[in-house]
């Protein structure tokens, strides 16, 4: 056994509660579009973002309807991004949310237009990917049923 592994068998033990945000790095010049994706296509509402934070840069903060989940899009032109001309990448960095219903993702996403991906074969539930303007790769799988 390693010396952290030791140690970490007694160290007092975190209790993770639920998320609170996503932070999104986003190029200055795609800002515009990431929060038009994450609006129109996501369908999310845009919240007050703290203007302590302008300091830092620019950006933009939403949720969904319930409030359950934030994304952050933070505006740092340093930050590492995969690029618009990524491709969906589920073995690759991405965030999974779960959703209500599939049938009104994917319906969403034909209505707008919007190309995304689907993986049915992988843990025996639909997987759906979508990337945004900065080639973020965002899943989405049904809340299971029961």
């Amino acid at each position: 056994m390693s010396d952290t592994a030791t140690k970490a068998a007694t160290a007092p033990k975190m209790e993770f509660i639920g998320a609170i945000h996503e932070g999104i790095p986003v190029a200055p010049e795609r800002l515009e579009a990431c929060i038009a994706f994450y609006r129109d296509v996501l369908g999310l509402t845009q919240i007050p973002r703290p203007a302590a934070l302008d300091k830092l840069g620019t950006g933009a903060w939403f949720t969904d309807e319930n409030k359950r989940v934030q994304f952050h899009l933070i505006s740092n032109p340093g930050a590492l991004k995969p690029g618009p001309e990524a491709k969906v990448e589920p073995a690759g960095r991405h965030t999974a949310w779960m959703i209500d219903d599939a049938s009104v993702f994917r319906a969403r996403m034909e209505a707008l237009g919007v190309k995304y991906d689907e993986i049915g074969s992988l843990i025996g539930a639909p997987q759906l990917f979508v990337i945004d303007p900065e080639g973020h790769t965002w899943e989405f799988q049904e809340k299971p049923k029961g």
